[in-house]
């Protein structure tokens, strides 16, 4: 509990002086001095909410810090469409539509903390939308389904999950529910987990639900891109980051840490924070000499992280519901999200979330995929889908205005060399403590951060990320202080 406690001020501290970073910088000759002193650099792999945060904090302590980001664009998975500037054909939406996260979960959390400073307008999703639920290729909200048996078996296990003390067996096996509901409870325990629920374990989720300390309020920033509030937050430490820098190795047995990044140039420091993706750990993305310790590898391996991508779909009709907000219960789209309820008059744009074995078969189909969430979402709402698909408009030879290419997008995380998968889960037979133990420094020298670290219950979160850091950024601190 004490451990805690210290992590926490640490957090608290920075978010109160949102400039503190920039005015260290400027030490003048009167000035005490830094608050840690340190003669070293502290490299941070990754240029996410917890590779951000963790240069904000110990930079804020007065320690030099340096942020290798692999890919063009600071943020991580918190990335929003307008910012991608690749995409020629953007969204006829007028508000931000996320290709990642695009939920805050609670408003004193880590991230809701980070927002609370800004004047922002929030849409808070438990009174300002409804939640609808697909059984038989019919999508009604909770209270039309009445005393369907079915429906309301999937609704007791999750509402019972906190206190849930059955077997460490996967949520499928868990819950007992028929085939009918699978698909239901396929999307509201398995793919919001981060997999599939006969993949993610119930005991872990029932394990972390009861870490969480914040509130559960769910809600969206109206109008400004959650990237855009990451890089904003953080503006203090953006001069410190190298982009198009992806670290490829990390010597760590002698004095100096040498990291080698993709075209072989190296950079000595005295410490690193490892920020990047569990799905770039496992599959080798970073060589380690010598090796990860046999307990942590044990441990990372214990941990999952499976296929993810998001589809942004614009219509010229919302036929789901102006109200409505989720649509749980698909199975081409376990999770289709209402991106502007009450955010805009013009809410005709779905997102869909999908993770775990479906995610995988869907990237194979490539553009057929967009085929496969249409037919689905057809069979729902009486083909609705495939008339009111929103297509570009061009001119032919002799100037007549005809239809082109239906407009959506695809963030295919598993295929992106720099993520490699969505977010992490645990699967049956592992815990929190597993978390713990592959995120434990190496020797005080190599040190681990991300949400797959979080030993708060907010894995799989932007909370998650922010927790780390403030973990991480404690324990750079004490190996520095207690040498």
């Amino acid at each position: 509990m004490k451990r805690r406690k210290a992590i926490k001020s640490i957090g608290l501290s920075i978010t109160a002086g949102l400039w503190l970073p920039s005015a260290l910088s400027s030490c003048k000759k009167d000035d005490p001095g830094p608050e840690v002193p340190f003669d070293g650099t502290v490299a941070i792999i990754g240029g996410g909410a917890a590779g951000l945060y963790t240069a904000d904090i110990l930079s804020a302590k007065g320690i030099n810090v340096i942020v290798f980001e692999a890919g063009s664009q600071l943020g991580g998975r918190v990335r929003s469409l307008r910012n991608q500037r690749e995409i020629l054909v953007q969204t006829s939406a007028d508000f931000p539509v996320e290709l990642g996260a695009e939920i805050v979960y609670g408003t004193n959390s880590a991230w809701g903390n980070i927002i609370k400073n800004y004047t922002f307008t929030r849409i808070e999703l438990n009174t300002q939308a409804t939640e609808q639920f697909i059984l038989e290729n019919q999508a009604k909200p909770a209270t039309e389904w009445g005393a369907d048996s079915d429906f309301q078996i999937v609704q007791n296990f999750m509402q019972g999950l906190p206190g849930y003390s059955g077997g460490d067996v996967s949520m499928s096996v868990a819950s007992g529910v028929s085939s009918r509901a699978q698909a239901l409870l396929n999307s509201l325990a398995g793919n919001r987990f981060g997999s599939s629920s006969d993949r993610v374990g119930a005991k872990g989720v029932a394990e972390a639900l009861n870490l969480v300390e914040h509130d559960n309020l769910a809600y969206m920033i109206k109008t400004n891109p959650l990237q855009d509030i990451v890089t904003s937050r953080f503006s203090g430490v953006l001069g410190k980051v190298k982009l198009n820098t992806a670290i490829k190795s990390i010597a760590y047995s002698g004095d100096k840490i040498v990291l080698t990044d993709q075209d072989s140039n190296q950079v000595e420091v005295e410490k690193v924070v490892v920020t990047v993706p569990l799905g770039v750990l496992k599959t080798g993305g970073i060589a380690f000499s010598p090796g990860l310790p046999a307990a942590k590898v044990t441990a990372m391996n214990k941990i999952g992280m499976d296929h993810a991508l998001r589809l942004i779909i614009d219509f010229k009709k919302n036929f789901w519901g102006e109200g409505t907000g989720y649509l749980w219960g698909g199975t081409e789209g376990p999770a289709y999200f209402n991106t502007g309820v009450a955010r805009s008059e013009f809410y005709r744009t779905l997102s869909v979330t999908v993770h775990g074995p479906k995610a995988q078969q869907l990237s194979a189909m490539g553009d057929g995929m967009l085929d496969a969430v249409l037919a689905e979402l057809d069979a729902i709402y009486n083909g609705q889908a495939t008339l009111y698909v929103r297509k570009t408009l061009t001119n032919d030879a002799e100037g007549n205005i005809i239809e082109g290419d239906r407009v959506w997008f695809k963030a295919d995380w598993g295929k992106d060399e720099f993520f490699k998968g969505g977010i992490s889960y645990l699967p049956p037979g592992s815990s929190v403590q597993d978390r713990i133990d592959f995120s434990a420094p190496i020797n005080n020298k190599v040190f681990f951060a991300g949400e797959a670290t979080d030993n708060r219950g907010d894995a799989g979160t932007v909370n998650g990320a922010l927790n780390s850091a403030e973990r991480v950024a404690e324990e750079v601190v004490q190996s520095i202080i207690g040498a």
